[in-house]
């Protein structure tokens, strides 16, 4: 009988029927050093009472700080870890205590160290979330010292298709790449997303974390639609584009200024029916995407 666990995996994991996952095991030490200056980054994940970020409140924030090759993209080590709750000073619902496993006794009379986190951004050139667009506002508002720094996606910034891989949760990235882990607690979700950023990409073999920085220097552009007719709501929803019901306009998001430019002619002739017409484009950077901050807004005519 074959007791010794290593053998067994290495028996599993050369048989084609099987694969193997094994448990995370935070590491420290990700990779070799590279003799190249590192930058330092911080990954950032929430536990929140609900979705808006207006109206809702942070219960919990992970952070880990790390060291990284800006030339290679690759994770070197682990400076610091941050794992904190907090009362939000109303009783959480039953829905938020079943997808986090936080529990009214765990947060009461909590509260973040606000000097803490503040000390573990500093020096920062990078923060990274897994849907930024949705921890940065929540971040933003809890703790001003997430202003102004530069966010990147692991979601959004990696093509994942383009790795083979056709879902993007975190759980489902994991798997992929070999391991799993106790999802939805803060600091275990950013344990995670550091390791799949420190791995090799299934297909491009470069380390996860070099497509978020290759997109830092990049702009995107949303552009609303300002006054569109209401009968070419289909094609603009065939386009990707979304209903703003605040601002009662379509709107979208492009990743460069070729993309740009395409949309503004198929707008003047496919929405706006070659007429005159003006649209607004939000433009925004590395230190300004995802938040509910304005980015450089202007008005073009068509």
């Amino acid at each position: 009988m074959i007791t010794n666990p290593e053998t067994l995996v290495q028996a599993l994991s050369d048989h084609p029927d099987y694969r193997v996952l094994r448990r995370l095991k935070a590491r420290t030490q990700l990779a070799p050093a590279t003799g190249h200056l590192l930058h330092r980054g911080v990954i950032v994940d929430t536990e929140t009472t609900g979705l808006d970020a207006r109206k809702d409140k942070i219960i919990e924030i992970g952070m880990i700080v790390f060291d990284y090759d800006p030339v290679t993209g690759q994770p070197i080590q682990v400076r610091e870890t941050y794992g904190g709750l907090e009362d939000p000073g109303f009783p959480l619902g039953p829905e938020t205590v079943r997808l986090t496993g936080i529990t009214d006794a765990l947060v009461a009379g909590q509260r973040f160290d606000d000097a803490a986190l503040t000390a573990l951004l500093s020096g920062t050139q990078l923060v990274i979330a897994h849907n930024a667009a949705f921890d940065r506002p929540f971040l933003e508002k809890r703790l001003p010292a997430f202003s102004d720094l530069p966010w990147g996606c692991s979601m959004m910034d990696i093509d994942w298709e383009a790795e083979g891989i056709s879902s993007r949760k975190l759980d489902y990235l994991a798997f992929r790449q070999g391991f799993f882990f106790d999802a939805h607690r803060a600091e275990e979700d950013c344990q995670a997303l550091l390791e799949i950023l420190a791995l090799p990409l299934p297909l491009s073999t470069q380390p996860g974390l070099k497509p978020i920085l290759d997109r830092l220097p990049q702009k995107s552009y949303t552009v609303s639609a300002l006054n569109s007719p209401f009968s070419t709501k289909d094609l603009l929803k065939e386009r990707q584009y979304r209903w703003n019901g605040e601002r009662k306009c379509w709107v979208r998001t492009l990743e460069n200024e070729t993309a740009l430019k395409k949309e503004m002619e198929w707008l003047k002739t496919a929405i706006y029916g070659g007429k005159t017409a003006t649209v607004e484009i939000d433009e925004r950077n590395a230190r300004t995407r995802f938040s509910f901050r304005a980015g450089d807004t202007r008005h073009c005519v068509l």
